[in-house]
């Protein structure tokens, strides 16, 4: 058969279908998944998917409507306008003044672009502007005027019947539908075909059916002899498949002219050439066997069609209840009841599942005007993730290499009781390709900040092979488990695969069986295309899972790097998850597209964490990565350092700082020429070793403070050597609000030692609170030769409370409360301790050879070796204040013990050891001193690093 675009869509203009979308948002998920456990509050915060990133995007097809337009098809009530558009002057529209309007606005054939490798993807979206307040005029939930997309691929037409053993009479059987949405779609015209059968003597059709299709009560349409939507019915042919009649069967037919076909096919209509098969069944059927008298057909060679149809609106999205047609063990048997042809869907099938169409419009989406729609408010370009069913990605790339043809169709009711509007209008139809960059990051990407150096480090990629290797994502133990309220749904595990394995096979798999919710299921093995899981699968097998234990299937399926291992989860068959490992990295589900089951769990309140499916697999091939690295100094472009290019080792040190300079650093790795994206960037301020810390806090706060405004507060620093350079103050709020405070440093020369002259006066600086907040002195100059000094601020209005740790004495915290008496012990008033802290850089220190005498050590220190980096021989430097056995270890990075330099008891003073490194590799080590008194009590303890580069 032909279709005939142009009757179709003449006829359009006469017909119009009752209203039957209901409107919907995408919480409809939340009605199908079913925790065992119950909704759970999911307190995992928003999981970004870093699989791969988009890298570039570019227009492959634009359609502004510009210039000639005769060989678009556009039907009455749509126009090409000038009143309003997107760019530049022209639109499609349609106003919704047309009442009772069922209009189509269609493109020529358009040819879209082959993907340029498997890391492209194409997507196609339109720019339009929505004014259609009778979306609901009635109130009953059902929409009136709407509009939708469809697509259809001239070059090739979709096929759904699939054998399956979701809700399947006995082992598996037929099924009309898309198993990611649990049903069918709109717009369908699919038939299960028998190869040529010559009918005996006696002969008989015999078939096991189920069906869910919608209702026919009510069905009617203008023009047309509509007394059902969509429809099913069983066809025969004895002309090779050039002309068909009706079988009837002991299961009579519910209408006469199904809309479902003639929607897809105006010849199915009364007086057209099809007219002798438009009847069809409707509503629900449970599993019954049906049968057909043959005897026209005796000795006569026959071709057997198991046909359905569904017209353009209300499908499975919209009623889940209504999954299809299903047939099973289908037989033809001649009088004395011998079998000359069977199918049943398992070990015996020949049957041919076909698309009845020449070519089919499939749905890309539906949508309508309410203000939480695209382009209600305005001109607007239709986004990515917007439509709540169809293509929600707006993905088009299975139509990659294909001719296809683009439909607008607007649907009108007779009233507008709901409200008048301007219409819709269409304008800037827009394909774009994105592209992909899966080489994999490097991972915990650091920088530490050092004496006139920085350490880069970083984690190895993902990489090497498998060989014969067990994948899990589980620890064996199940918190809960997800089934379907109705409907199915498709679930499993993403196998993120080496990067560069030539192929990776999936040699068995491992299910678990949630008790209660174990059974005949499918099992399939889904590739991946530019890190989503493809519509289709590659693989199906028909599995039985065992409740309460690990079922295990030999599979051999071969995949192109990663894939998805997913079974078929309905009202029967569940999902296992261990929340223990959320949130979920791996776990994937399919309900009209697929998406991470994170997101899924985090939308709508089900249980994260991963699926109980394992695999064992083995790859060909692989890659050993390389790595470049890029940097960035005080916010300047990134550029590669000169000595930062295809680095074996996940180690980079910058020798090339200086001190109080802010460098940042990103980092690719790269696999054979193939660059991935930077990971970090990464940043630190290297400083010299000689600047410490004088705290008087433990980091916690237990409570907080406020001077008030125009009031300060401060804490008092003693530096243990002199003279020092004040470099850094911290401070540390409480609470979530942010203002200013104005930072004060005074000299100890007033009253007592209290704070007197200002050596920096009111910097104005904002605060947060909850955080650290750090404020540079250094270019203050402030040089401390004696005593002490204190810092601290005066308020505004709005600074937020110091934090105050009340397990440490508030003897160096002062106030000013603003009373007439200057500063106060803050003791006076509460115990603990102000949370500032202080910097210094003791450079400028007076060493041994100066006037310090440095011959008696006022405390235990351990100090940083020197030279530092050195090669092979450094010299580390501590100082007893007492008498001790003192022990002085070397260890590597992972905490192994190398070496022991020193184990005796000294007497108290200065002291040095030398530490020969030849015989080690290059890389960063931590040396510790411990010393102990005669007792053997702990004295003093410390940890230092050093870095070795040879």
């Amino acid at each position: 058969m032909r279709l005939s675009i142009l009757l179709l869509l003449f006829l359009n203009l006469s017909i119009a279908k009752d209203i039957r979308y209901k409107i919907q948002s995408s919480n409809q998920v939340q009605h199908n998944y079913i925790s065992v456990s119950g909704a759970s509050v999911n307190n995992q915060a928003d999981i970004q998917n870093n699989r791969n990133m988009r890298d570039d995007t570019s227009t492959v097809w634009l359609q502004d409507f510009e210039g000639d337009l005769s060989d678009w098809t556009v039907e009455a009530g749509w126009e090409l306008t000038e009143e309003s558009s997107y760019s530049p002057t022209h639109s499609f529209h349609v106003d919704d003044d047309n009442l009772d309007l069922l209009s189509s606005l269609t493109s020529p054939i358009v040819s879209v672009p082959q993907l340029g490798g498997e890391n492209e993807i194409l997507k196609m979206n339109f720019a339009l502007w929505a004014d259609l307040p009778d979306f609901d005029g009635s109130g009953d939930n059902y929409l009136e005027d709407y509009y939708w997309v469809d697509i259809a691929n001239v070059s090739d037409v979709p096929v759904y019947f699939m054998q399956s053993a979701s809700d399947a009479y006995e082992g598996q059987s037929w099924w009309c539908a898309d198993p990611g949405v649990g049903g069918y779609l709109d717009a369908w015209v699919q038939v299960l075909q028998s190869p040529s059968i010559n009918v005996p003597a006696g002969g008989n059709l015999s078939a096991m059916m189920q069906w869910g299709i919608e209702d026919p009560n009510g069905a009617a349409v203008g023009g047309t002899c509509t007394d059902g939507w969509d429809a099913a019915n069983v066809r025969i042919s004895n002309d090779g498949g050039v002309t068909w009649n009706l079988l009837n069967g002991d299961d009579p037919y519910d209408f006469y002219y199904g809309y479902g076909w003639i929607y897809n096919e105006p010849e199915y209509d009364c007086g057209g050439s099809l007219e002798q098969v438009a009847a069809g069944w409707g509503g629900q059927a449970d599993w019954h066997e049906v049968n057909f008298d043959l005897s026209s057909y005796v000795g006569q060679d026959v071709i057997i069609q198991f046909a359905f149809g569904s017209d353009p609106s209300y499908s499975t999205p919209d009623d889940n209840t209504i999954t299809g047609l299903k047939v099973d063990n289908i037989a033809v048997t001649d009088g004395s009841g011998n079998v000359v042809f069977s199918d049943n869907a398992d070990d015996q099938s020949t049957m041919v599942p076909m698309n009845g169409l020449e070519f089919a419009w499939e749905q890309y989406f539906y949508d309508y005007g309410d203000i939480t729609r695209p382009g209600s408010l305005g001109w607007e370009e239709y986004p990515v993730g917007a439509p709540f069913n169809g293509n929600a990605q707006l993905d088009i790339s299975e139509y990659a290499g294909d001719d296809i043809r683009i439909r607008f169709t607007a649907r009108m009711d007779d009233n507008d009781d709901g409200g008048n509007g301007s219409g819709l209008f269409i304008d800037d139809l827009h394909m774009w390709k994105v592209s992909f960059n899966d080489v994999p990051e490097v991972t915990n990407l650091t920088a530490l900040g050092l004496d006139n150096q920085v350490e880069v480090m970083w984690d190895m990629p993902a990489g090497g092979s498998y060989d014969n290797d067990e994948i899990t994502y589980v620890d064996g133990t199940f918190e809960d488990a997800i089934y379907m309220s109705s409907g199915t749904s498709v679930m499993g595990n993403y196998f993120d695969m080496p990067y560069g394995a030539e192929s990776s096979v999936a040699n068995s798999c491992a299910v678990w069986g949630e008790p209660g919710l174990s059974g005949a299921t499918t099992l399939s093995g889904f590739g991946v295309a530019a890190g989503l899981p493809e519509a289709n699968p590659s693989y199906t097998l028909p599995i039985t899972l065992e409740e309460g234990q690990w079922n295990v299937f030999d599979l051999g399926w071969d995949f192109q790097g990663d894939f998805v291992l997913a079974i078929e989860v309905s009202t029967t068959i569940g999902m296992a998850i261990d929340a223990d490992n959320a949130p979920g990295q791996n776990s994937w589900a399919n309900l009209g597209g697929w998406e991470p089951w994170t997101q899924v769990a985090n939308d709508y309140s089900l249980t994260d964490g991963e699926f109980g499916i394992n695999a064992n697999v083995t790859t060909v091939g692989g890659g050993t990565p390389v790595f470049n690295v890029y940097r960035s100094v005080n916010g300047s472009d990134f550029n590669l350092m000169f000595n930062g290019g295809s680095l074996e080792d996940n180690l980079y040190l910058d020798n090339t700082v200086q001190n109080g300079n802010e460098y940042c650093y990103e980092v690719t790795a790269v696999y054979s020429g193939d660059e991935g994206n930077p990971a970090g960037p990464v940043c630190a301020v290297p400083e010299a070793q000689t600047i410490y810390e004088i705290a008087y806090d433990d980091g916690t706060d237990e409570t907080s403070i406020n001077s008030g405004p125009f009031n300060t507060l401060c804490v008092k620093f003693t530096p243990g050597s002199y003279p020092v350079d004040l470099y850094r103050a911290s401070f540390y709020c409480v609470g979530s609000s942010n203002g200013v405070g104005f930072v004060n440093v005074w000299d100890d020369d007033g009253d007592n030692g209290m704070p007197g002259t200002l050596l920096v006066e009111n910097i104005p600086v904002q605060f947060a609170g909850g955080v650290w907040t750090p404020v540079a002195l250094s270019n203050e100059d402030i040089v401390i030769t004696e005593g002490s000094f204190y810092v601290g601020w005066m308020e505004s209005e709005q600074t937020p409370p110091i934090g105050v740790d009340s397990d440490n004495p508030s003897d160096n915290s002062f106030i000013d409360l603003g009373l007439g008496v200057g500063f106060e012990p803050f003791g006076n008033y509460f115990e603990g301790a102000m949370m500032i802290r202080a910097e210094v850089d003791s450079a400028n220190a007076l060493s041994a050879e100066g006037n310090y005498d440095l011959a008696v050590p006022i405390e235990f220190s351990l100090d940083q070796n020197y030279p530092n980096p050195f090669n092979p021989v450094t010299t580390i430097s501590f100082s007893l204040l007492s008498d001790g056995v003192t022990d002085i270890s070397i260890y590597d990075i992972s905490g192994r013990k190398i070496t022991n330099l020193l184990g005796e008891r000294l007497t108290m003073g200065n002291h040095t050891v030398r530490f020969n490194a030849s015989s080690l590799p290059s890389g960063m080590y931590f040396y510790t001193i411990n010393v102990k008194g005669a007792n053997g009590q702990a004295l003093f303890a410390s940890t230092k690093k050093m870095l070795l580069m040879k």
